[in-house]
């Protein structure tokens, strides 16, 4: 999930990069139901990522969702010192899974968490989602 993410985050400004990145690092991508979405598969993860959009988003059914959080935060750290709040962009921090705030240059970046699945939901059932919008 990690590799994943830094990928997406990597190329935040070149987004229509991502996917031949991902490739290069093993990962599988096939044409996902929405047109301009790929379905993205590798060791232990799902997810998907839509370029158009500047979207990612990677799943765990094994890692917990406080693990995901200590690595999207330590990534964000990493990538882009000095450029990262807690919460969401426009409403702070209600709950854990609103993630950070990246102020990038010429960009502001959300990561967010949740459960794996589709509800979205900010449960710790011993799976997790990494969301990243650029």
């Amino acid at each position: 999930m990690r590799i994943a993410s830094e990928i997406c985050l990597r190329n935040y400004r070149s987004s229509s990069e991502i996917p031949a990145a991902l490739e290069e690092a093993g990962f599988t991508l096939v044409p996902g139901m929405d047109e301009g979405v790929s379905e993205v598969t590798g060791p232990r993860i799902f997810g998907w990522v839509a370029p158009n959009e500047n979207y990612c988003s990677f799943q765990a059914q094994d890692v917990s969702l406080d693990d995901t959080m200590a690595m999207g935060r330590s990534l964000a750290d990493t990538l882009f010192p000095g450029m990262v709040q807690e919460g969401h962009p426009e409403r702070g921090l209600a709950s854990p899974c609103d993630g950070l705030s990246i102020f990038a240059p010429q960009s502001l970046i959300w990561v967010h968490y949740s459960a794996a699945g589709n509800s979205g939901e900010c449960n710790v059932d011993g799976t997790s989602a990494i969301l990243l919008s650029m």
